[in-house]
């Protein structure tokens, strides 16, 4: 098993990996960020007895595994140096912005022999592997129809200007790659069906913002206000999708990190010729069934923390090696954001999934 660890960023994700990693019994022996303070600051939190702004730390012989948890720019280079030290490496999501550079870094994980996950975290819900189950197993029947939603109010301005508006950082998207990749890679998992073809449509709704001690407010007269720095936002707030699968099934997915009382709200449904399940990420612990004049069921799983719990199940499923999202799966989620974006630039227009 991969136990000695390293951590390479010291945001909000690097947390959610120490947790897990800790939860594990994982060593984390070294964590890596751009600021040595940032760095210092981590490790003395965590118990991390090396730190430093140096990459080499995380590729010290002692490692056997690297957690990638910076911005995506910087995913591909990380990766390819943490596998040619013969590195295990688990990276967040998206992997990265291009399609070809998803594509390379999949090849590249699969010539490397190594064990090379993305932190598709939702498939560890215990709701989702058992509807993995039941649409996989059969027990409805063939998939028809895939619909859903991801939605959330962080974003609703007056909000935190952060790296997610940097295009440089952030790439040209927001919704539909910070957090539609999750749903995107939840409903494939359980379906087993992919999505070949996206009509897409996005939509920001306050361009010019001015920021102020570090918030973001509407600019309604920009021109005119000299007290902030004014700058102009091109990723979504929102977004909708709507979804061809190769089996032929059809969906649609409505995005929106605007959204007033939403914390976390990934919800899904799958209809298939003889049931349909739904679910939903605020009520983690239930999926429900149904079956035309059978009424609704409600099935229960117990868990404390759903959301910290998919962290440690998906580093354990890491380190034994087995049934972990590859990078080919985030390559192909990127695949299905590209086309997003493509089709959204071309009033809406069906474009076709990117395929290996």
């Amino acid at each position: 098993m991969s136990r000695n660890a390293a951590i390479i960023g010291g945001g909000n994700a690097a947390e959610l990996h120490a947790a897990a990693l800790k939860a594990c019994g994982a060593e984390i022996a070294a964590v890596v960020t751009e600021n040595q303070k940032t760095a210092e600051d981590f490790a003395d939190k965590w118990g991390i007895p090396e730190w430093g702004t140096d990459l080499e730390l995380a590729l010290d012989d002692r490692i056997d595994s690297v957690h990638i948890c910076t911005p995506p720019p910087f995913h591909g280079s990380y990766m390819k140096a943490a596998l040619d030290a013969g590195k295990d490496v688990i990276c967040e999501k998206p992997l990265c912005f291009s399609s070809d550079e998803g594509h390379e870094l999949a090849e590249l994980a699969e010539r490397s022999g190594r064990v090379c996950a993305v932190d598709f975290n939702v498939r560890y819900q215990k709701a989702v592997k058992r509807a993995r189950e039941l649409v996989r197993g059969g027990a409805f029947g063939r998939p028809l129809v895939i619909h859903g939603c991801y939605l959330q109010e962080f974003h609703i301005l007056p909000a935190p200007y952060h790296w997610r508006y940097d295009p440089e950082l952030a790439g040209d998207m927001r919704a539909v790659t910070e957090i539609g990749s999750h749903w995107i890679d939840a409903v494939q998992y359980i379906s087993g069906d992919k999505i070949t073809a996206v009509s897409a449509s996005f939509a920001d709704f306050f361009p010019d913002r001015i920021i102020r001690d570090g918030v973001m407010e509407k600019a309604d007269d920009a021109g005119k206000d000299d007290t902030g720095h004014l700058i102009h936002v091109k990723s979504e707030d929102a977004a909708c999708l709507v979804f061809r699968f190769e089996d032929g099934a059809i969906g649609n997915l409505t995005l929106s990190e605007i959204s007033h009382g939403r914390a976390n709200r990934l919800a899904l449904e799958i209809t298939c010729e003889n049931g349909s399940l739904w679910w939903n990420e605020d009520d983690y612990d239930v999926l429900y069934t149904a079956v035309k004049g059978e009424g609704i069921k409600a099935e229960r799983f117990e868990c404390e923390d759903g959301f910290q719990y998919t962290f440690a199940s998906l580093m354990r499923d890491f380190f034994n090696k087995k049934n972990y999202p590859t990078i080919c799966e985030g390559a192909q989620v990127v695949d299905v954001c590209n086309a997003a974006k493509i089709s959204a630039a071309h009033g809406s227009a069906w474009t076709e999934v990117r395929t290996r």
